[in-house]
C-alpha cells in the first residue's frame, strides 16, 4: 500500500436519523447487516444524560452498498419510528448553525420547494441577508412552509416587510412579518 488507507472515508458514510432511543450500535449494525456489512457503526449519545440522541453514522465499504442500505432502510419503520437514512457527506458550513441578528423576519406560506438559498436570493434585494433558513419536519423531512430571514439593520428589515410581503416565490404569495418574540 502507499499509506493512504481508507480511514473511514466519509464518502461512504451514512447518516441514520429518527432512531428509537433504545437502539444502540449493535442493534443498528444488525439492521444494516441484512443489506450489507457495515465497517463502522456509531450511535451518538448525549454527553450529559448518556442517552442516545436518536441518530447515528454508519460507514460502509462502497457507495453501491450505501445506496442499497438507503434504498432498503430509508423511511422504514423501526420500533414505531420512521428511520431516515441518507449520505452523511453533505458539506457542512463551519459557521454556527445559523447566524442570527435581532432584525429577524418570519416568512410564511412558503411553497414546499423553497430552499434557504431561494429565500436569500429573494430577500437580498432589500439588503444584506445575514442568514436565512427554512424549517423542516423532523419526521418527514418536508418543509413546514415557513422560515426566517435575518438582516444586519432594522432599515433593511422594514424595507423587506414593505417590499416582499405578498410577493410570489415558486408560485405562492409569501407572508413577511416581524418574527415573534422581537417587538420594537
Amino acid at each position: 500500500g502507499d499509506g493512504s488507507t481508507g480511514t473511514g472515508s466519509s464518502a461512504t458514510k451514512l447518516y441514520f436519523g429518527n432512531l428509537p432511543y433504545n437502539c444502540d450500535s449493535a442493534l443498528l449494525a444488525g439492521i444494516v447487516q441484512d443489506h450489507a456489512v457495515p465497517e463502522m457503526v456509531e450511535v451518538l449519545y448525549d454527553r450529559t444524560t448518556g442517552r442516545s440522541r436518536g441518530f447515528a453514522f454508519v460507514t460502509m465499504s462502497t457507495l453501491e452498498e450505501c445506496e442499497r442500505v438507503i434504498k432498503n432502510l430509508d423511511g422504514t419503520l423501526y420500533s414505531g419510528r420512521t428511520m431516515r437514512v441518507n449520505m452523511a457527506d453533505r458539506p457542512k458550513p463551519k459557521a454556527p448553525l445559523y447566524p442570527e441578528t435581532e432584525h429577524k423576519l418570519f416568512v410564511g406560506n412558503l411553497s414546499w420547494t423553497v430552499t434557504p438559498e431561494m429565500l436569500t436570493d429573494a430577500f437580498q434585494r432589500c439588503g444584506n441577508v445575514v442568514g436565512a433558513r427554512v424549517l423542516y419536519d423532523g419526521e418527514t423531512g418536508r418543509s413546514r412552509g415557513y422560515g426566517f430571514v435575518c438582516y444586519s439593520t432594522k432599515e433593511e428589515m422594514d424595507q423587506a416587510i414593505e417590499t416582499l410581503n405578498g410577493t410570489e416565490i415558486e408560485g405562492r404569495e409569501i407572508r413577511v412579518n416581524l418574527a415573534l418574540g422581537k417587538r420594537y
